[in-house]
């Protein structure tokens, strides 16, 4: 039998001190098309490409340098934008929830759809320009990965990777007072996905032993995986995205 969520999780949500983490596998259920999805597509359009067709970021790595970045753009954007996507009632119902903030790796707009639907106050946040804007009593979504809208914010190179929290020092501000202060909730990663070990390794590191402790949304994950990640403060929730978020909902008592 598959545990219930822990309760300290479910305390945390209900009392507003969990941050949610959302990641490419809730654009997909919204059905846009997936990294690997992607990289595919964008390696087809390079003869000679012999890297792992895959890796979104190593593909969109090379594209940019051998066809441009505005090219590189252009077809991610174009590729997304025209799919027929919208948010799905696990949206919606994890934006019911009290949830601190969100900090979402995704281009897409699905969140901030979601809260408006609900009619709960938000605050987008993409740059560090717009962090003073943020509005008190509503809920921040930070967006650290750019957003359709601003091509220029896009992040999905190595080098846009490696310079993220230097370019956007203050948001890089607020993620470490966020892996400081708040419970942690990863939604739509992959245990083994290269964006979710950067961030957590990169923000969590300086609290070693101290740092609360973790939980991630990951169906039927190897027991190995649980194992290393528990060593890390992580712990593994088997579950998908919609089964946890209807069960957190009940368990909470405060669903969409």
């Amino acid at each position: 039998m598959i545990p219930p969520i822990p309760l300290e999780l479910v305390e945390s949500v209900q009392s507003g001190d969990v941050v949610a983490f959302c990641g490419a596998g809730l654009s997909a259920l919204g059905g846009l098309p997936t990294g690997s999805q992607l990289a595919r597509a964008l390696a087809s359009r390079l003869d000679d490409f012999d890297g792992n067709p895959d890796d979104l970021t190593e593909v969109s790595t090379t594209y940019s340098a051998l066809r441009g970045r505005h090219a590189l753009l252009s077809f991610l954007l174009d590729r997304v934008e025209h799919v027929p996507a919208a948010p799905t009632g696990t949206h919606r119902t994890l934006c019911g929830q009290p949830f601190a903030a969100f900090v979402s790796t995704n281009w897409d707009h699905f969140i901030e759809q979601s809260l408006s639907s609900l009619g709960i106050a938000h605050s987008v946040v993409v740059t560090d320009s717009e962090l003073p804007f943020i509005r008190s009593g509503s809920v921040p979504v930070l967006k650290i990965h750019g957003t359709l809208t601003r091509p220029d914010t896009i992040v999905v190179t190595d080098r846009d990777y490696y310079d993220l929290f230097s370019v956007q020092p203050g948001i890089a501000s607020v993620l470490n007072g966020y892996f400081a202060t708040k419970t942690l909730l990863f939604l739509g990663y992959g245990l083994n996905d290269p964006d979710f070990k950067r961030l957590y390794y990169t923000l969590g590191r300086r609290f070693g032993p101290l740092q609360r402790r973790a939980y991630a949304v990951q169906l039927r994950p190897a027991a190995t995986a649980v194992s290393v990640w528990h060593e890390q403060r992580l712990d593994v929730i088997d579950r998908d995205a919609k089964d946890f978020a209807a069960e957190l909902a009940r368990a909470t008592g405060l669903p969409s």
